[in-house]
């Protein structure tokens, strides 16, 4: 009887246990359903918003336009041309409805899917629907079905009210001019990375910067007016104006493009070059690139042999010899040499003239006129060789222009220490050393400038998105010779024109200075092939504006520069100083003898 009552008392503490475990787990389970249902109608409700808003959003990039390339009056070289990828969310238009052709506008759709939109497609996007289908049926969410797109093909496609469908605009480089100033302006490739010209050495001007939005879309891919969205927006790139005169450059390269044909020649180059400023009017060749269509040319014709192609100037040189005779004092245009059809130099060089002759009485304007290369020693030899590279030096050869454009050749000018013994002769009428046509050009014109050497212009300024110019700053030139020198020195190639080798390089009304080249020109493998045939002017003489150089690289159709070179020179020129209205000239060449007796 006396374990009855401890059962008892332990079987009560028991239920007293139990009841306390039971209230602290309904305590416990209350909990846990109050924090979900705090979860659910708060923190979870906001993050599941977040994530379907997520699913929703749809992030596009916003393209920079990229700069224009203008020419000096406005005309667009380059610019930009809208279009549109054709992108689709293959879930959606797997839902794709349409009434049945031919049916009333209240019939019923029928769900036609991917393969409707195929067939509905295929017409605006010029193709079969076979080749659609597998870019529209699937699971994908965003995937590119078309592009290069014009916004007519964009507004026949919006017209079929395909579901899923939506279009992203972006911009093409186009040339409107085509292939006026190709060479020059260069071309982007297909996506859009600047590979040539100025297109490539103004780039980062050019280009911009990219803006992006983002906006939200419905189920059926479409955008929701009043959703959430954001906007960057683009930065589009500043454009740069030319010093290009576009009726003069398409003038010159056509020109250049009869020059080759007529003459069978492997390229040829045009440069009309403002002597006052140094801007450059016109710089064309032939063979040039199409911007349009760089790849319907050979890879080696897509730059610009105006400044790549570096060459033997030859006998245009010869005016910095005479320059630097005059400037130094050591001869004048008139005095006497008897120049023989070889001559030997003081370090026993023998030197040929380009073709046998008697002994010849002429002065050194004769010299000029005719275009000897043992009269042209015989006279030079007074400067010492450490003069002959000054004047070259002064000229601008084997200097660069300072335009920057990609691939630009300085061409070959030897420190005086590296010179042998021939070669401290031969540079004296273009041998041994090298040029491209700027720096043939800009050496004219200092001529023509009153011995200042102007510096090449080819950006006259820059276009910012909203139209408005800016004008460039314009380096100033340098001084070479003095005015004095620079106007004996024109007075002689004029007689080049009137009493010498380029006869063929008058033109009609105004008169012309200049200087023939021919040269033997340098092969790949070494040695020389063929020739370069050049002429590099100034007019009118009476108060100069143009420098103008004709450069034809092999031509086997007649190879010299005044008979090939010179005859381009007087019809460009001619038309250069008509277009740019130049009063024709009213004075006459000087009386300056060419020739003496004994």
């Amino acid at each position: 009887m006396s374990r009855t009552p401890a059962r008892r008392r332990r079987w009560r503490l028991s239920a007293k246990g139990r009841i306390r475990i039971l209230a602290v787990c309904s305590i416990l389970v209350l909990g846990v359903v109050v924090g979900n249902l705090v979860a659910i109608q708060g923190i979870d409700t906001r993050q599941a918003a977040a994530q379907a808003l997520e699913g929703r959003l749809v992030t596009v990039a916003l393209p920079a336009d990229r700069g224009e390339i203008q020419a000096a009056d406005g005309t667009l070289l380059a610019g930009n041309a809208a279009r549109y990828r054709l992108v689709v969310d293959q879930q959606n238009v797997a839902g794709y409805e349409k009434r049945p052709p031919g049916a009333p506008e209240d019939a019923e759709r029928e769900l036609v899917g991917a393969w409707g939109a195929a067939q509905d497609l295929a017409g605006p996007l010029d193709t079969e629907p076979g080749l659609l289908f597998g870019e529209l049926e699937g699971e994908a969410r965003w995937n590119v079905v078309a592009t290069g797109l014009t916004s007519e093909v964009r507004e026949e496609i919006d017209a079929l009210g395909i579901r899923g469908i939506t279009f992203e605009e972006y911009s093409i480089r186009s040339y409107p001019a085509g292939g006026v100033a190709g060479s020059l302006v260069g071309f982007v490739g297909s996506d859009g990375a600047a590979l040539a010209g100025l297109e490539l050495s103004h780039d980062e001007m050019l280009r911009g910067t990219d803006g992006e939005q983002q906006y939200e879309r419905g189920l059926r891919g479409e955008r929701i007016p009043l959703g959430d969205s954001s906007t960057t927006p683009a930065e589009d790139g500043t454009g740069v104006r030319l010093s290009i005169d576009s009726t003069l450059q398409h003038y010159a390269q056509s020109a250049a493009g009869e020059a080759v044909r007529k003459h069978d020649a492997e390229w040829g180059s045009i440069v009309i070059m403002d002597v006052r400023t140094g801007r450059l009017l016109a710089a064309a060749e032939s063979p040039s690139v199409d911007p349009n269509d760089p790849g319907g040319v050979d890879a080696v014709d897509r730059g610009s042999r105006v400044f790549s192609a570096a060459f033997e100037p030859g006998s245009t040189a010869k005016m910095v010899t005479v320059a630097g005779l005059v400037e130094e004092g050591l001869a004048g245009p008139e005095d006497e040499f008897v120049v023989p059809d070889k001559w030997k130099a003081s370090n026993d060089e023998e030197f040929r003239d380009s073709s046998p002759h008697e002994d010849q009485n002429l002065t050194l304007a004769g010299i000029l006129a005719e275009s000897s290369n043992t009269g042209t020693l015989m006279a030079g030899e007074k400067l010492t060789p450490a003069q002959r590279h000054e004047y070259l030096d002064r000229f601008g050869f084997g200097r660069p222009s300072g335009i920057g454009f990609p691939g630009e050749n300085s061409g070959i000018l030897h420190p005086v220490e590296e010179w042998d013994g021939r070669t401290a002769y031969t540079v004296m009428f273009g041998q041994g050393m090298s040029a491209n046509a700027i720096q043939t050009t800009a050496a004219m014109a200092a001529i023509g400038n009153g011995g200042v050497l102007p510096e090449p212009q080819l950006v006259d300024g820059t276009v910012d998105s909203a139209g408005r110019y800016t004008p460039a700053r314009r380096e100033p030139g340098r001084r070479v010779v003095s005015e004095d020198t620079a106007a004996t020195v024109l007075d002689m190639l004029e007689h080049v024109v009137v009493d010498g080798t380029a006869g063929n390089a008058e033109i009609g009304g105004y008169r012309a200075a200049g200087k023939t080249g021919t040269a033997q020109a340098p092969s790949d493998t070494g040695g020389y092939e063929g020739y370069t045939a050049s002429f590099v002017g100034v007019a009118p003489v009476d108060d100069p504006r143009i420098a103008v150089s004709v450069t034809l690289q092999r031509p086997t159709e007649g190879y010299y520069g005044g008979t090939s070179a010179a005859p381009v020179f007087s019809d460009v020129a001619g038309f250069a100083l008509r277009h740019l209205h130049v009063p024709p000239s009213t004075g006459k060449p000087s009386d300056t003898r060419v020739e003496w007796e004994d």
